[in-house]
């Protein structure tokens, strides 16, 4: 039987591609949040052979074509994960256990007989809404002062109202990575 001689740049290929498939999932371990940092090593190994396989002379016509479809394909990945990084740092990277343990033991409670006459109470509680907003990486949408402000009035009103209460507690805390925010009567003693 004759062995077949494998050349040292087809071995080369070899390693490129399994290391782009290595790449790959190392950064889609990245974006679904179980790791912190990018995977710049396994990305700077995969350029780096890229190059290295650019600056030979002496590879076969079969050997150019698929080092170019190669590269052609981690070009594209390039594109995706550079938008993709993009859109994660714009949103905010997913809560670590850590972040979610530290936000979950500061939830606030703020107690408001009136939010029209404590405007001091409405930015203190606006304030720690947007902050627990973006510890989770939740996006903040077209909440500004104004609006939160009117819907702490009606949501008082309504609660006051409806369940005979002098005062409304708001509370902002953190359950399962999720801003929760809600509003209880207070009970008279």
């Amino acid at each position: 039987m004759d062995q077949k001689v494998v050349s040292p740049i087809d071995q080369e290929l070899d390693r490129l591609e399994h290391d782009m498939r290595r790449l790959k999932v190392e950064y889609d371990i990245y974006f679904n949040g179980a790791t912190v940092k990018p995977p710049y090593d396994t990305k700077g190994r995969v350029e780096t052979t890229i190059q290295r396989l650019y600056d030979l002379r002496n590879l076969t016509f079969g050997q150019r074509f698929r080092y170019n479809g190669l590269v052609a394909r981690y070009n594209v990945m390039r594109e995706l994960w550079r938008k993709r990084t993009r859109e994660f740092e714009a949103t905010g990277k997913p809560p670590t256990a850590e972040a979610v343990a530290a936000s979950r033991a500061q939830t606030v409670v703020v107690r408001c007989h009136d939010p029209r006459d404590e405007p001091e109470k409405v930015c203190e509680l606006y304030d720690h809404l947007v902050a627990a907003k973006r510890a989770c990486g939740e996006k903040l949408g077209n909440l500004t002062l104004d609006l939160f402000n009117d819907f702490l009035r009606t949501r008082a009103d309504q609660i006051k109202q409806s369940l005979s209460s002098q005062a409304v507690d708001f509370v902002v805390g953190v359950a399962n990575g999720r801003v929760k925010f809600s509003a209880r009567p207070v009970r008279q003693d």
